[in-house]
C-alpha cells in the first residue's frame, strides 16, 4: 500500500523561480509524510503482549514448574527401576556361569523412606530369584534407631546375604545398626570375608569416610583359583583395589546415589550416559553411576533406594541391580 500520494505541481503564471520554491516544498513535505507512514508501518508489525496473553503465559511457566517438581518428588524417586547387568569375570569357573546376583544400596530409612518401600524392593528381589543379595550399605539416615525397620522386611530375603555399613551407619552408631542386622539372616562383613558359593568369594570392607577399611583383611581366607568379589560402600575405594593390585574381579558400590539430580548433557559421561550430575558426595566422584573397568577389574556403583539429603530424583531413578555372571569377553572359563 502506498503511504503518500504523488506530488502535483499546478501550471500558473508564477514563473520558473516560483515554480521551483513550489517544487521544493512539495518534496520536503511529501519527505516529511513518508517517513511517518514508515514509522507507523514498522511499529504496527511489532504484536504487543496483552494482559490476557502475559497471564496465559505466566500460568503456563507455573503449570511446567509444578508439574517437573511434581515429578522430580514424587514420581521418580518411588519408580524403582530393575537393571539387569550383564559381567564378564576373567576366569570364572564354568559352574558359576549364569549365577545371579542382586544388590540393594542406599536404603536411607527415616523421614523420605518408609519400611514399604524397602519391603516392596525385597519382595521384586525375590521374584528375581538371584543366588545371592549384597547390601552395600547406608540402611538409615539420621537416627540408628531407623535401623529396626530393617528387620522385618530383611528376614523376608530368600536367598544367602551379604552386606557392608555406610558412612550414615557409622555416623548414627553402628553398633546400633550392627544389632539391627544381626536380627535378620544377613551377613555383616566388616575387614572380613567369606565364601559365598563354591569358586566365589565375597569380602566386605569398613567404610572408607569414616571407618577402617583393610582390603587384605577382607580378602584373607579367599580359596586358591576362587573370583573374589568385594563390597565397598564408597565406589573411589576402587582406586585403591587397583593400586594394591588386589585379586578382585568386582567391587560393589553405592553411596552417591548416582547423583540423586542428572542435568542433559550434549556429550557423554564415563559409562556413557548424556547425563551429569551437578553435586557428588566425597569419595564418590571418580565412579559415580553404573559400571566401570579398569584392566581385568570392574566396580559398578549401584544409584540407591532412597535419597538425602533432600527427596528428589531427576533422570537418576532408585534402582535394583540383577547381575548375571559371564565368562571374560574371550569366551574362557576355568573348568
Amino acid at each position: 500500500m502506498r503511504c503518500c500520494a504523488p506530488l502535483t505541481i499546478h501550471k500558473n503564471l508564477w514563473g520558473k523561480r516560483n515554480t521551483r520554491l513550489w517544487l521544493g516544498l512539495g518534496v520536503a513535505t511529501t519527505c516529511q509524510e513518508h517517513m511517518r507512514c514508515r514509522y507507523r508501518s514498522s511499529h504496527m508489525q511489532i504484536p504487543l503482549l496483552t494482559r490476557r496473553r502475559f497471564l496465559q503465559l505466566t500460568a503456563g511457566l507455573a503449570l511446567s514448574g509444578a508439574a517437573g517438581y511434581g515429578y522430580a518428588r514424587l514420581l521418580e524417586p518411588n519408580w524403582v527401576e530393575v537393571v539387569e547387568q550383564p559381567l564378564a569375570i576373567p576366569h570364572l569357573p564354568a559352574h558359576l556361569v549364569g549365577r545371579r546376583i542382586a544388590q540393594l544400596s542406599d536404603i536411607h530409612l527415616g523421614q523420605y523412606t518408609g519400611p514399604e518401600k524397602l519391603l516392596s524392593a525385597v519382595a521384586r528381589v525375590n521374584r528375581l530369584a538371584p543366588d545371592l543379595v549384597f547390601l552395600t550399605g547406608d540402611y538409615v539416615t539420621r537416627s540408628a534407631g531407623q535401623g529396626e525397620a530393617l528387620v522385618e522386611p530383611l528376614r523376608l530375603l530368600d536367598a544367602p546375604t551379604y552386606a557392608i555399613l555406610g558412612n550414615h551407619d557409622l555416623w548414627t552408631d553402628r553398633t546400633t545398626v550392627s544389632a539391627f542386622l544381626a536380627e535378620t539372616r544377613v551377613r555383616l562383613l566388616v575387614n572380613r570375608g567369606e565364601e559365598a558359593l563354591a569358586g566365589l568369594f565375597v569380602g566386605g570392607v569398613d567404610d572408607i569416610w569414616s571407618g577402617r577399611p583393610d582390603i587384605r583383611a577382607a580378602l584373607d581366607g579367599a580359596p586358591t583359583g576362587a573370583v573374589s568379589l568385594l563390597l565397598a560402600h564408597e565406589p573411589d575405594f576402587f582406586d585403591r583395589v587397583v593400586q594394591a593390585e588386589a585379586p578382585v574381579a568386582v567391587q560393589f558400590s553405592g553411596h552417591s546415589h548416582g547423583g540423586q539430580v542428572r542435568i542433559p548433557s550434549a556429550t557423554p559421561d564415563g559409562v556413557g550416559l548424556f547425563t551429569r550430575a551437578p553435586l557428588l558426595p566425597r569419595f564418590g566422584e571418580r565412579y559415580p553411576i553404573g559400571l566401570y573397568k579398569v584392566g581385568a577389574r570392574q566396580v559398578y556403583t549401584n544409584r540407591g533406594l532412597g535419597v538425602w539429603p533432600l527427596p528428589f530424583r531427576f533422570n537418576c531413578r532408585p534402582e535394583i541391580t540383577i547381575f548375571t555372571l559371564h565368562a571374560d569377553e574371550s569366551g574362557e572359563s576355568e573348568q
